[in-house]
């Protein structure tokens, strides 16, 4: 008995370790001069100067993507872990369309819309500035000088933002024609 109880727990310790080290779908950095920072629930402070956003996509034949919303309210930033989103479903038609890889530098910031970032292998079409392919992974970095405040028209470069954005970063999965299962949320508040 002592033995199956010792076994059915170095399997559930071994399984659990193991799980510890599997890495998210995709990984965001946000890298201002020489500094890094993971974007894992967590406010960041940073200088009004240009940044860039670096995506690692960790499984890119699996979740080539991420749908991410930049929004100068808490609305999806305040959903808790375990807080379904009310509209994942929608998501896919919730993106703004863009210009191919990335000339004029910006965000999107609307409170409901979502920019898509991903990686098409069979197409030479993205909306970043530059992919490297590494390890299996790939490497995609944004630079952002400009935020497009849709909803006003406003372009408010960097070095002149005033205000607090909130960042959501969702990946998603096809469940059957008409649902969507989120599988890796990630946020920030972004001060200036």
């Amino acid at each position: 008995m002592h033995r199956i109880i010792f076994l059915i727990i170095f399997s559930f310790s071994v399984f659990y370790s193991f799980a510890q080290e599997e890495k998210p779908p995709v990984e965001v950095y946000l890298k201002q001069g020489k500094d890094s920072i993971l974007i894992n629930n967590r406010v960041i402070s940073i200088k009004r100067e240009p940044f860039t956003l670096i995506f690692v996509f960790n499984n890119p034949d699996k979740f080539p993507g991420v749908f991410m919303n930049t929004s100068l309210t808490k609305d999806y930033y305040r959903l808790g872990a375990s807080d379904r989103i009310p509209d994942l479903n929608y998501l896919p038609q919730k993106v703004y369309s863009e210009h191919k890889f990335n000339p004029k530098k910006e965000l999107k910031v609307n409170e409901e819309f979502f920019q898509y970032f991903g990686y098409n292998p069979n197409a030479n079409w993205n909306k970043f500035d530059r992919l490297i392919k590494k390890d299996g992974k790939i490497i995609a970095y944004r630079k952002v000088k400009i935020f497009d405040v849709v909803n006003d028209g406003r372009k408010i470069p960097v070095d002149q933002m005033k205000y607090t954005l909130f960042l959501t970063f969702d990946v998603i999965r096809k469940r059957n024609s008409y649902a969507y299962d989120e599988i890796y949320r990630a946020k920030t508040k972004l001060k200036f």
